[in-house]
C-alpha cells in the first residue's frame, strides 16, 4: 500500500509542475538607471495588496525585461514600479498618489479611484505568457 501512495504523490507532484508557466513582462517608459523596477503578479484576492509574486531587476533607461519562472496557470494582473533608492517600497504622495513611476498590465485608466482587477487581468496558461507594462510618472 505504501508505494500506492508514494506514486500518487509523485503524480501530484509532476501535474501541479506541468501547471506552472513562464511569464516574461516588458517594462517600458523607465526614465532612468536609478534603483530598480519591481513587477509583481497579483491574482484577484492580492490586486493592488501584498502580491504573491514579485521580481525585481536594475533600472535601465528605456525599458527592462522580468521574468517570472514558475507562476501558476490562471488570470493575474501584473504591476510594475520604478523603485528609484531601491528599497523595495513604492512611495506615495500626501495625497497616497504613486510617487514612483508606475504600470499595470493592459493600461487601464482609473476613474474616481484606483483600477479594478479585471482592467488589468491577462490569463496565463500552461505555455506562459507574454505582458507589456507601460511606466507612468
Amino acid at each position: 500500500m505504501r508505494p500506492s501512495i508514494l506514486i500518487l504523490v509523485a503524480a501530484l507532484a509532476v501535474t501541479g509542475a506541468a501547471h506552472a508557466a513562464s511569464v516574461e513582462v516588458k517594462v517600458s517608459g523607465v526614465q532612468n538607471t536609478k534603483g530598480q523596477v519591481v513587477v509583481s503578479a497579483c491574482d484577484k484576492a492580492t490586486f493592488l495588496k501584498t502580491c504573491p509574486y514579485n521580481v525585481k531587476v536594475p533600472a535601465a533607461s528605456g525599458a527592462v525585461s522580468a521574468k517570472f519562472a514558475s507562476l501558476p496557470a490562471g488570470r493575474w494582473s501584473f504591476l510594475a514600479f520604478h523603485d528609484q533608492d531601491g528599497d523595495g517600497v513604492m512611495k506615495k504622495t500626501a495625497l497616497g498618489l504613486p510617487a514612483d513611476g508606475v504600470g499595470l498590465s493592459r493600461d487601464p485608466k482609473a476613474r474616481f479611484g484606483p483600477p479594478k482587477f479585471e482592467d488589468s487581468a491577462v490569463d496565463v496558461g500552461a505555455d506562459g505568457a507574454s505582458v507589456a507594462v507601460g511606466l507612468k510618472y
